[in-house]
Parts: structure tokens; sequence; C-alpha cells
């Protein structure tokens, strides 16, 4: 027959946890508890990550963080364009400016004849 585990729970491993936080030994707690003093080190570790307190906390987190940074990039790429669009606006317009003025629009054409 093999060895049957012992389970804790997230609770129980907080709180050996808090209490090697607050100044017990991980042997003290160990002992009291018949656990051995590296697994509570293990979970001391694993509660400073932030990987004891949370299911799938963390890839939540980083699977976010990622979104962001690609919506992030394309706020970059969309804001651009849009500086693009309104520069060639500007340009579109001087031009027509340009090409409807009397004087350096495409209809002017100098006289042949001097002025009298």
């Amino acid at each position: 027959m093999g060895i049957k585990k012992r389970q804790y729970t997230k609770e129980q491993k907080e709180e050996l946890v808090q209490a090697l936080l607050n100044g017990q030994t991980a042997l003290q707690l160990g002992r009291e508890h018949n656990i051995s003093p590296g697994l509570i080190n293990r979970w001391r570790r694993q509660y400073l990550k932030g990987a004891l307190s949370g299911n799938n906390n963390n890839q939540e987190i980083k699977r976010l963080q990622i979104q962001i940074a690609k919506l992030e990039q394309m706020i970059g790429k969309l804001t651009m364009e849009n500086y693009v669009l309104k520069k060639e606006k500007e340009y579109i317009v001087q031009r027509k400016k340009e090409d409807s003025s009397i004087v350096t629009g495409n209809y002017f054409t100098p006289s042949r004849k001097d002025a009298d």
C-alpha cells in the first residue's frame, strides 16, 4: 500500500508562513505541526513570490500585462498614423491654396508683352 500524502490548504500554509515571518523559526513550527522545516521554507519562498496566495493570479497578471503591451503598441501605431494623416491633410490644403492663387497657381502665365 502506498504512502498517503498529507494535503494542506492555502489557509494553513499562509498561517504557518505568517508565523514564520513573525519571528518563529521553521524548526519550531515544524515540530509543533509535524511538518518538515524545509517544506515550510518552500512555502515561505512561494508566499514571497506570490505563488502561494493565488491559483493562477501570476499567470493571469502576465497575460494581462502582455495584452496591455499589445494595446499600447496599437495606440502608438494609431497615434503615428493619425499624426501623419493630419500632416498630409495640412499639406494638401496648402497645395490647394497655392494652386488657386493668382500669383503662384498653375493658371498664371507670364505676359510676353512689356508693360506700356
